[in-house]
């Protein structure tokens, strides 16, 4: 893996320092940073910085930052878990919940809009809103796009469980809970709807179902997602917003990582996460250029050797699934 690693471009010495931290700090290295997980409704909480909390157990994972102007609450799990959501956000702080980010259109990261946002009030309040101040909800144009249906029929989503702002420029920018915030476009990784969400004083980047420790991404193709854009969304966040723990490897500063599903991560782990999806990805390139068909792809096991971490065989996505993303992507491309 070393080896790998410094073919790619990372320096042979970074792989090493990071590995060392590893080994003399241990899987505790994390948890030391965090105070006792609570649990509320069934829901556990952690607090991962003395103002961020994450919640598990609501769908996707639930992003809490909380200061003098209110909380702002990234994704909102799924319908089924809003009300158990709404109580754990409550037993965190009793503030107004001000800002809802969306970082995809999945119903496990926007099915609690309604429920959480109905319990907030905007951003920039509204004196003449006709439905009442609730919070902003701020999510890619993609994402309103999706949940509002096609061009002339009636959408399924109830309107409001939309997004109310959108956007669609390379970044939106704001300060809020004197704290540099930026949600960022990454669309066209796991799907078109996808950003990160930057906390760039907590230094906590939250990245959505591009990267879900659980399992392979998930390449949902038939909403936009693709695998050259699922790695250049990874290698994004490496280059540009994740800092590792150098040099000083034995101390418990870094950029914290909160992926879509799966436990709060660090730089490590997400290059360890890159660098599987990279692997994959070019062995099913090599056997799409002798000419296989995807079945002779599947059963040449292209994922062998992270099949056992990362992998399933069946459920909602499958290593099956995840090689035919890839071989459809490539085909796509070379054709």
């Amino acid at each position: 893996m070393d080896s790998y690693v410094s073919r790619r471009g990372a320096p042979a010495w970074l792989a090493a320092a990071l590995l060392m931290a590893g080994l003399a700090l241990g899987p505790q290295a994390l948890g030391a940073q965090q105070h006792r997980s609570t649990t509320t409704a069934g829901l556990e909480t952690i607090q991962i910085r003395p103002n961020v909390h994450v919640i598990f157990g609501a769908g996707g994972n639930v992003t809490v930052h909380s200061g003098e102007d209110g909380l702002i609450v990234v994704d909102t799990g799924a319908t089924d878990a809003a009300d158990r959501l709404l109580q754990a956000i409550k037993a965190i702080s009793p503030q107004p919940i001000r800002l809802i980010i969306n970082t995809s259109a999945d119903a496990d990261h926007v099915g609690g809009n309604a429920v959480i946002g109905a319990a907030g009030v905007g951003i920039s309040p509204d004196p003449f809103a006709a439905g009442g101040n609730n919070a902003t909800v701020l999510a890619h144009e993609n994402v309103l796009l999706r949940m509002s249906g096609a061009s002339g029929s009636e959408s399924p989503i109830p309107t409001r469980m939309w997004p109310n702002d959108t956007f669609t420029s390379r970044f939106r920018s704001m300060y809020v809970n004197d704290e540099a915030l930026q949600v960022v476009r990454q669309t066209g990784a796991h799907s078109d709807s996808d950003v990160f969400v930057v906390f760039r004083k907590a230094d906590v980047v939250v990245t959505g179902d591009i990267v879900d420790l659980r399992q392979f991404p998930v390449i949902d193709t038939a909403k936009g997602g693709t695998i050259q854009g699922e790695l250049d969304g990874l290698n994004r966040l490496l280059t540009e917003f994740i800092i590792p723990n150098l040099p000083l490897v034995l101390k418990p500063g870094r950029t914290l990582v909160v992926p879509g599903h799966g436990y709060v991560a660090d730089y490590g782990e997400i290059v360890e996460y890159r660098d599987m999806v990279t692997v994959v990805k070019d062995n099913v390139e090599e056997l799409v250029k002798k000419g296989m068909t995807l079945q002779q792809v599947k059963a040449a096991n292209p994922a062998k050797g992270y099949r056992g971490r990362y992998g399933r065989d069946t459920g909602p996505w499958t290593t099956d699934m995840f090689i035919e993303a890839i071989y459809n992507g490539l085909k796509k491309v070379g054709s």
